[in-house]
């Protein structure tokens, strides 16, 4: 399967969204406010003294974070999540017996700690670290969808799930974790970027929604049998190129593991990948048996 790809340039619309994306995110002002959300905050002193320590901690981490890839990202990070818990519907809230100003309290807490312990610039840090050996090049980067979720499928929790993307020279190694009702799905495949067209080459999953083509193991996921192998003749289905307009270089959000890091550095590495036995046998070959 082959698939034509042009390089993405930037719409008006496109443009207009990262700048405001670049805009550091201001704290809450409640003179001016009218969300459901900004309200409830504004009504309990609880809330609104949490909420302002968050604002001073994410403040001063912007302030303190000179790597301009690591600031523009913080600040894309920080418009996220207020636009998640502005946007959240908390009615689901009354059927476990919760408050929605617990809710907004819990939340708003666990993103005070993750500023005021900089874990947001450690994960971009062992992003960056991850890839350090790579060429790079345009399909390099973080795709991510962002929720808080609530039960039964989380406790409140703001959690993302999206792809990552390496490239070293025309090589492109991905990995995207997928959640759907609670369960999640992570695929992983390499491509090759050749004269203007993207060329998918392996492909395997493991998890809820898992392929026929469970991955080899790397690291601590030792699948074992017939049905641990790399798809040799990948669909539509079973890879999703980078898509320029949607890449963030670092995401201090997503945390993709040390399992993807180690199957990436061979995917990148090896003079040849998949390894010959990890390979599922091609259609033709399995005709021939």
């Amino acid at each position: 399967m082959r698939r034509s790809f042009l390089p993405a340039f930037w719409t008006l619309a496109g443009l207009s969204a990262a700048i405001f994306l670049s805009k550091p995110a201001w704290a809450l002002d409640c003179a001016q406010a009218s969300s459901v959300v900004d309200n409830l905050i504004c009504a309990s002193p609880k809330l609104k003294k949490a909420d302002e320590a968050m604002s001073a901690a994410y403040f001063k981490l912007l302030r303190e974070t000179k790597d301009s890839d690591f600031h523009e990202a913080l600040i894309r990070s920080q418009r996220r999540w207020l636009q998640q818990r502005a946007t959240q519907r908390f009615g689901l809230a009354k059927e476990k017996k919760t408050e929605d100003r617990d809710i907004l309290l819990r939340i708003t807490r666990d993103r005070l700690d993750a500023l005021k312990k900089s874990t947001l610039i450690h994960t971009m840090e062992a992003e960056r670290k991850a890839a350090v050996k790579d060429s790079g090049g345009p399909f390099v980067g973080y795709e991510a969808d962002c929720d808080i979720f609530p039960p039964p499928y989380g406790n409140w929790n703001y959690s993302c799930h999206g792809s990552q993307h390496r490239q070293h020279g025309n090589r492109i190694c991905s990995t995207s974790t997928e959640w759907a009702s609670g369960h999640t799905t992570v695929k992983r495949f390499m491509s090759i970027f050749q004269d203007g067209t993207f060329h998918p080459i392996a492909s395997c999953s493991f998890g809820y929604a898992a392929s026929h083509a469970e991955c080899p193991g790397t690291g601590d996921y030792t699948p074992t049998g017939s049905s641990a192998h790399w798809h040799m003749t990948p669909t539509e289905r079973d890879v999703s190129p980078p898509q320029l307009e949607k890449l963030w270089k670092y995401d201090p959000d997503i945390d993709l593991g040390e399992d993807n890091a180690l199957w990436m550095d061979d995917c990148l590495s090896a003079n040849v990948f998949p390894p010959l036995g990890q390979r599922g046998a091609s259609p033709a070959e399995k005709d021939q048996k």
